[in-house]
């Protein structure tokens, strides 16, 4: 059974492991979780996935504010735990968050080569705005999508 959660100091170890493994092009440090996580929950909001007492998932996001655009600064699921519907359970929480803290949209970078991702982007009403060139890297490239917020 999956669990759902907000982080604590005691988790940062285990995401900055995970961070590497899944982001190996410019994982977070320990200070940027510390970071992130201080704006929780005035600005911020995190959410882990947990299933026999280990992290099978975890999203952040920053709303700066009422008639902003909210920035999901990262989504994660491990291999194993994907396809059923953990990415999706933490980005309806995220966006709950969002639109509690009045932004107008939610958007999010994912590799042009992720197209499981980019499926269930589609599926939940994110739309390509726009691509960045490099963005994870040398030749891996991202493409910027936006949900608006009724």
């Amino acid at each position: 059974m999956i669990t759902y959660r907000q982080p604590m100091a005691l988790d940062i170890p285990t995401l900055v492991v995970l961070d590497k493994e899944y982001f190996p092009y410019s994982p977070w440090s320990p200070a940027q979780f510390k970071e992130e996580f201080a704006g929780i929950p005035s600005t911020r909001f995190f959410e882990l996935a947990i299933s026999d007492n280990q992290i099978v998932g975890y999203a952040g996001v920053i709303a700066p504010g009422p008639d902003a655009v909210a920035d999901i600064l990262t989504i994660t699921v491990i291999d194993g735990f994907r396809r059923q519907g953990i990415a999706k359970r933490l980005i309806a929480d995220i966006e709950g968050y969002c639109q509690s803290k009045g932004s107008s949209a939610i958007m999010l970078e994912v590799a042009t080569d992720n197209t499981g991702a980019i499926a269930l982007y589609e599926k939940l009403g994110y739309s390509q705005i726009s691509k960045r060139s490099n963005y994870y890297g040398s030749k891996k490239d991202a493409f910027v999508m936006q949900k608006e917020f009724i």
